[in-house]
């Protein structure tokens, strides 16, 4: 009898499905298949990617001058260009722009804000290899003290700026641009330390 019940205890476990080679060479051919399956959807995916990038539309500063001088009274006024170093156009492409007098000869830590001006300045398509040239100037007339303080290169006039668009594939794209004029000597503005960014 000892037999006979070792015998039925045993039988169930010779019925587990993964003991079973069909079971087992069936599942190894699904794992398979879904591991290809997976595969062919990340390669797909990030040659869309490539392909993507390869392609896009890229709006970078080309350039700033700013007209001085640096008096009381005086309004100085600023031309910056951007390029669209892309191969496709930069759609629906919007400017925001702020001139400032940075009262500090440093920039402090934190983060950029995202938007800058409660308006925009719309100017549309900017096609593969073109520049646009998008004037500003200061908000008020420099005082005294703002006069003062910029002879002496203790504050600095910078320029804060968002450009967004969309491209051909219906990604949008933000350039995060800060211009700074220390060397009153020439017009051209160099970019800051931080807070230059495209992606």
């Amino acid at each position: 009898m000892g037999d006979t019940h070792q015998e039925n205890t045993a039988d169930p476990s010779l019925n587990r499905w993964y003991k079973n080679p069909v079971y087992v060479v069936g599942g190894c051919v699904a794992f398979v298949i879904f591991a290809l399956v997976v595969a062919f959807a990340i390669q797909s995916l990030m040659l869309k990617r490539a392909h993507q990038m390869a392609e896009r539309a890229w709006v970078r500063v080309q350039g700033a001058t700013i007209i001085g001088p640096l008096i009381q009274h005086n309004v100085p006024r600023a031309t910056i260009l951007f390029q669209n170093t892309g191969r496709s156009p930069a759609l629906t492409t919007n400017i925001r722009l702020v001139m400032t007098v940075w009262t500090s000869n440093k920039l402090p830590d934190w983060e950029m804000p995202p938007k800058l001006t409660t308006d925009a300045e719309s100017v549309g398509v900017i096609g593969p290899g073109s520049v646009v040239s998008q004037p500003l100037s200061l908000m008020t007339p420099l005082t005294d003290e703002q006069g003062m303080y910029l002879e002496r290169k203790d504050w600095f006039i910078v320029i804060l700026g968002v450009v967004s668009y969309s491209d051909i594939f219906d990604n949008l794209h933000e350039t995060k641009l800060c211009l700074i004029w220390r060397d009153t000597s020439n017009e051209r503005l160099s970019p800051c330390e931080k807070w230059n960014d495209a992606d």
